[in-house]
């Protein structure tokens, strides 16, 4: 329901280049990328003028990944102004949102670049298909194959375009662009800035290490390895165990922040967060935030979804 709201997702079983170079599953994707498993066949990889863009490099590397089809570069003119080598992709994106003649433009040097020879299923572009929306479906339809782009890094256009999807969404609830820098109980409440809002109940959806709710807090060992970034009567652990102090007076080696513990387990630094027993004093915990929990995009839906709906029964 709320994947469906947000209305730029599209679930199910798929695969999708990464800007790492590999081929990753997915349980669900941004309609912007390229899903490989929708299409079998040679996949060209659009080769264009910006430095954070190597459609050599990539198409080897997904070559490597994957012995099943061919990943051949060639040069697309997606790049129509020398300034455009500078702007980030999001920026890059923002220029295709609602602009038909671009599209068609892209469109047609991809046709160009394809009548070059060879039969292809799939064209990979860097991450510059909308931010408003995915405009991957209209370019695909005027291309005639599938076109998409590679999953990028965090912060990129597929990121912008779910806060537009959630802005949308929330359009007709209050909401305040400040920092939470306190969660009370008894009353249950949330100072925002200088301000101090009760409630009924609190869902704590701050995110984890990657989010800013955590911050790893190195040596002196007088302190905890993580400590939330505001204040909250929560306890951070992990495997039902709460944080505790270092007892070396060096602190917790870092390493052992990243290192397995076991192969059924996965580094602390991935499950470090708010010990759940809810209720918990009023309030709720979705997303990064909670701790020994996947830190996926469908996970923090999911979850967010379970404790709007515990806050709402309060």
């Amino acid at each position: 329901m709320v994947i469906a709201a947000l209305g730029i997702y599209t679930l199910g079983s798929c695969r999708l280049a990464t800007n790492a170079g590999t081929l990753r599953a997915a349980a669900g994707r941004d309609q912007a990328l390229a899903d490989l498993d929708a299409k079998a066949g040679p996949v060209l990889v659009a080769r264009v003028a910006h430095p954070a863009w190597d459609a050599d490099a990539l198409a080897a590397s997904y070559a490597e990944g994957d012995k099943t089809r061919d990943y051949v570069a060639r040069d697309v003119g997606l790049v129509l102004h020398s300034n455009e080598r500078a702007m980030t992709h999001t920026e890059l994106a923002a220029l295709h949102d609602d602009d038909d003649a671009r599209l068609g433009r892209a469109a047609e040097r991809i046709r160009a670049a394809l009548a070059e020879g060879g039969t292809f299923t799939t064209v990979l572009v860097p991450p510059w298909l909308g931010v408003a929306a995915p405009r991957a479906a209209a370019l695909s339809d005027r291309v005639g194959i599938q076109c998409g782009e590679i999953l990028a890094a965090l912060g990129g256009p597929s990121g912008a375009r779910f806060e537009r999807a959630r802005d949308r969404c929330l359009a007709a609830i209050d909401t305040i662009a400040d920092r939470a820098r306190r969660v009370k109980t008894n009353p249950v409440s949330v100072v925002v800035g200088e301000r101090t809002i009760e409630a009924d109940a609190i869902v704590l959806a701050t995110g984890g290490l990657l989010g800013g709710g955590i911050a790893y807090t190195p040596p002196p060992p007088t302190r905890a390895a993580f400590t939330l970034t505001y204040e909250a009567p929560v306890d951070l652990g992990c495997d039902g165990r709460s944080l505790m102090m270092p007892g070396s007076i060096f602190g917790m080696p870092p390493e052992a922040l990243v290192s397995l513990v076991s192969p059924a387990s996965s580094p602390l630094i991935e499950r470090i967060g708010i010990l759940r027993s809810e209720p918990l004093r009023g309030i709720h915990v979705a997303g990064d935030a909670a701790a020994d929990r996947p830190r996926t995009l469908l996970e923090a839906f999911v979850s967010g979804a379970a404790a709007g709906r515990a806050a709402a029964r309060m």
